[in-house]
C-alpha cells in the first residue's frame, strides 16, 4: 500500500513560484526596454 505521508515526504518541486516571477518580470522588462528602445529611435526618425 502507497503510504502518502512518506510520498510527499520525498516530493521536491522543479522550481518555486518567486523564481517563475522572477523569470517573467525579468522578461517583461526586457521587453520594455526593447519597445522604449524602438519608440524612441521611431520619434528621432520622425524629427
Amino acid at each position: 500500500m502507497i503510504d502518502f505521508k512518506e510520498e510527499i515526504s520525498k516530493y521536491k518541486p522543479v522550481i518555486s513560484v518567486d523564481d517563475v516571477e522572477n523569470v517573467i518580470n525579468d522578461e517583461v522588462r526586457d521587453m520594455m526596454d526593447l519597445l522604449q528602445h524602438i519608440t524612441k529611435q521611431m520619434r528621432d526618425i520622425k524629427e
